[in-house]
């Protein structure tokens, strides 16, 4: 059996009150938590995720890493 994830004692309480809240065994809520994020930061299909690489033929500011990049200064 796998051990149970550990978390520093604010999150602890934040995933026992989710879990509260939403009736769900700890197991559920961390992983409904976890698949929100990933879907919010891009890394899963199903939400708005990550912004268009290329947006009018040209890189989008919000997808380069160094927005410095883009400027035709350089």
């Amino acid at each position: 059996m796998a051990e149970p994830m550990n978390f520093p004692d604010d999150m602890e309480l934040s995933v026992a009150l989710y879990m509260a809240d939403n009736a769900l065994p700890r197991d559920r809520a961390i992983e409904k938590l976890l698949r929100a994020e990933l879907e919010n930061a891009g890394h899963l299909p199903g939400g708005q995720g990550r912004p268009p690489e290329i947006i009018d033929g040209q890189p989008s500011a919000d997808y380069v890493q160094y927005s410095s990049y883009l400027d035709e200064d350089i």
